[in-house]
């Protein structure tokens, strides 16, 4: 994703939270006078180690806010996305009027622990699995509205991306198969209507897998197959033809026992659904 895209994607996922947030007005930093416009420093820290992530979206909800009431905003980062941050590391440094510093310190914090909580998680699955063959991917799991900044934190983490929505990538699931008579039925019908080369196809079984495998579609995700089953279902593959995804029941304490397996993805909710958000604090500094 290019800067610029980066920033647009920021803006309006940062417009969103500060209208959230702010309201007509802040009522309390509303009361601090001529205090307000005081020109002040401030400084965040992490208090977790950490893979850093959401500079940008950080910094939009300073510049908008610095908008709406005037003045400078001036941030100095001693780190960059992407960079591992230890407990009691100063990351950043904000200049700006008290009056913004205060108003927008939540939004951008916000954005920050959430995004380096993802980026966090995803560098933790790619190390414990430790293969470099094998690809980690985010899912479609993801809070409403954010989806794309999400999938920027699991790649700053070292994953990849799956695909963006419905409208990128055809993708046939339990539900799709679900509307035919059978798996066989579904495929009988389907390949009528389009390439099975150009698509992917979950199995949930064995048996399915085998009737699949002959058509060669160009991905086949094993849903929750055990060890066992996917070592069968390797064998059953057409390599040079067709990958292979794997997802289901996949966490932290098991992702090293299909370190190299000859499969090509691991896709895992976990990453985007249930975030550890990384610990950050901000403090102001006359």
């Amino acid at each position: 994703m290019r800067k610029s895209e980066q920033r647009k994607i920021a803006l309006k996922d940062v417009m969103v939270a500060i209208k959230e947030d702010l309201g007509k007005k802040d009522l309390t930093t509303s009361l601090l006078y001529n205090k307000k416009k005081e020109k002040v420093k401030a400084y965040v820290f992490s208090n977790d180690n950490a893979i850093l992530c959401g500079q940008i979206w950080f910094a939009q909800a300073f510049e908008c806010i610095q908008k709406k009431y005037g003045g400078v905003v001036k941030i100095k980062w001693y780190k960059k996305d992407g960079d591992v941050i230890k407990k009691g590391q100063k990351i950043c440094q904000i200049i700006s009027s008290r009056e913004v510093i205060l108003i927008a310190e939540r939004t951008a914090l916000n954005f920050l622990q959430m995004l380096s909580g993802i980026s966090t998680k995803t560098k933790s699955y790619v190390r414990k699995l430790d293969d470099k063959k094998i690809k980690v991917l985010d899912t479609r799991k993801t809070i409403p509205g954010l989806r794309s900044c999400q999938k920027y934190a699991v790649k700053t983490g070292g994953g990849y991306n799956h695909r963006e929505g419905l409208y990128d990538q055809i993708l046939f699931k339990e539900n799709h198969i679900a509307s035919f008579h059978s798996f066989n039925d579904f495929i009988k019908k389907i390949e009528k209507k389009i390439d099975l080369k150009k698509v992917s196809i979950e199995v949930e079984n064995l048996k399915d897998l085998e009737l699949l495998s002959k058509y060669t579609p160009k991905n086949i995700l094993l849903d929750n197959f055990s060890l066992i089953q996917i070592k069968k279902a390797i064998k059953l593959v057409d390599r040079k033809k067709t990958t292979i995804e794997i997802s289901g029941n996949i966490s932290l304490k098991n992702i090293k026992l299909f370190k190299n397996l000859k499969i090509d993805f691991i896709s895992i909710g976990d990453l985007t659904k249930n975030i550890d958000s990384v610990d950050f604090s901000m403090l102001i500094k006359n």
